[in-house]
């Protein structure tokens, strides 16, 4: 049951201070409801959401049910896509992961059922994709500094956690390949990734794979949860500890595994959300007994507890007034100052959160919710309050930031497997007439490779200098092309008319 909030007034005091309001700038309604998604905000404002349906119906004319959204910051629709699943790719997937995007502005999203991965054009919504042989679920993909893909996956025997080329085109290694992967990684300033698994154990992985360490943190426990990095390199997670469903928050020493401390939450599961870190080191976390709780990061003592009216399953954000934010289960979503006390009057937005808030560069607050069951249950909502920006340091939200990309570090797309090739040309292109050719400026033997845009290879061939390359076998439409010259790899858009 909901709280319900009053204010008393005392009409003899002196001094009388009333709680503020959030503002609710607008909302958008999606088809069906959300569930353990979290939107992602690129530099131009652009708002990035899915939804997932109850019924996954088959496709066809008339029957598109897209889930996948780019919304315009003044709440008009951008583009819409639908991710799917099935044999024939017809029938819409269940979606219970958030989106990220990387350094070019490109969106990347993980289907559940059909265990593929999108990578999503940031002005027209279409797509390429890449089957992954695993389910993805409750996570989002995060980058290595130089924008490859990292990407945790689930069940069936292709799972472990793996690391792609931006195009899709090359996976680099999959770590783990026996474990269950389901939560959202972290990336630390040395290329250091951490990813918690369903085993009870957290892994540090080094950039080629490699195990770094491991640690146990529970026995019979679970983890689908965030993790976060302080400034010093502290790495944080939660879990659900044991059988019996007590929660845990942990920090790690990022240097070996060695556990600095740990806090155990009775009978208060801590598996999904996740800590984040404000600029001072302050650890905050929200559990299933509906407690979020501040953390001194030397010691783990709980410095205050405030108790929402629901559990908290969302990683909490934290504005650049140090206010913190965050949704709970019934629907309701809280604004804490920095020591713990109600900076804005809880607002009910609907029957239920599991989303993580985002906080925009002009300080507007995302976040999803749903209402009811069916059509138009879910809702993106865009609220405002005095914020202007998110927490500059620290790991003050899901992913660290808005693009959600999970890194310390500033992320820039890899030239050696976009554009290493001097001179890279492909001409006429759009290709006309069933045939082009590619030139270099070494124009040596080249390997070439095209793939249409479900990452299937349509076309393979090693050619000579200025040698003619023909596609009357292919049908009108959208490539990657990929040639391999002299030990280097450039990729581009082949456009067949």
């Amino acid at each position: 049951m909901k709280k319900i909030y009053t204010v008393h007034v005392l009409l003899l005091t002196m001094s009388m201070s009333f709680g503020q309001a959030i503002t609710e700038l607008w909302n958008y309604p999606l088809p069906e409801k959300t569930d353990r998604t979290s939107p992602a905000i690129a530099d131009d404002g652009t708002v990035y959401v899915a939804c997932d349906y109850t019924t996954r119906n088959v496709l066809g004319v008339g029957n598109t049910e897209p889930n996948f959204f780019a919304i315009n910051p003044n709440n008009t629709l951008k583009w819409q896509a639908s991710i799917t699943e099935g044999a024939a790719f017809d029938k819409v997937d269940q979606i219970i992961s958030s989106p990220s995007i990387n350094a070019d502005g490109s969106i990347y999203m993980g289907g559940h059922y059909g265990r593929r991965i999108y990578k999503f054009d940031a002005s027209t919504g279409t797509f390429i994709t890449r089957d992954l042989g695993s389910r993805i679920r409750y996570t989002a993909p995060a980058y290595s500094a130089t924008g490859n893909v990292y990407i945790a996956t689930r069940n069936n025997g292709d799972k472990g956690f793996r690391d792609l080329s931006p195009d899709f085109l090359t996976q680099n290694w999959v770590f783990g390949t026996a474990i269950d992967f389901n939560s959202t990684p972290a990336i630390a300033s040395d290329g250091t990734i951490y990813a918690v698994a369903t085993n009870d154990n957290i892994y540090a992985i080094n950039t080629n794979g490699s195990q770094k360490w491991f640690a146990t943190y529970g026995t019979g426990g679970y983890a689908s949860s965030a993790i976060a990095l302080a400034t010093d390199g502290t790495v944080y997670m939660s879990a659900k500890l044991n059988a019996a469903a007590d929660g845990v928050l942990k920090a790690y020493n990022p240097v070996d595994g060695t556990e600095k401390w740990s806090v155990t939450f009775t009978g208060e599961n801590a598996e999904q959300g996740g800590p984040a870190v404000a600029a001072d080191g302050t650890v905050y976390l929200g559990n299933a007994g509906g407690k979020m709780q501040a953390f001194n990061p030397s010691t783990g003592a709980i410095l205050w507890t405030y108790t929402a009216s629901a559990g908290i399953e969302v990683v909490p954000a934290i504005d650049n007034d140090g206010k913190i934010y965050f949704g709970a289960t019934d629907g309701m979503f809280y604004v804490l100052n920095p020591d713990g006390t109600e900076a804005y009057t809880p607002l009910d937005l609907g029957d239920k959160i599991t989303s993580s808030a985002v906080i925009g560069s002009d300080g507007r607050i995302y976040v999803l919710s749903t209402t009811g069951t069916g059509a138009n249950s879910g809702k993106l909502y865009a609220l405002q309050t005095t914020a202007t920006g998110l927490q500059t340091g620290g790991w003050p939200m899901y992913g660290k930031n808005p693009s959600h990309t999970s890194n310390v570090s500033t992320i820039t797309l890899s030239t050696n497997k976009v554009s290493a090739i001097n001179g890279f040309k492909v001409y006429p292109n759009p290709v006309k007439d069933g045939e082009f050719y590619i030139s270099t400026l070494s124009n040596g033997e080249k390997s070439v490779q095209i793939f249409d845009m479900l990452g299937k290879q349509v076309y393979s061939k090693n050619i000579e200098a200025n040698e003619k390359i023909k596609t009357s076998n292919l049908k009108s439409g959208i490539y990657i092309l990929k040639l391999e010259e002299n030990n280097k790899v450039a990729t581009q858009k082949l456009v067949v008319n």
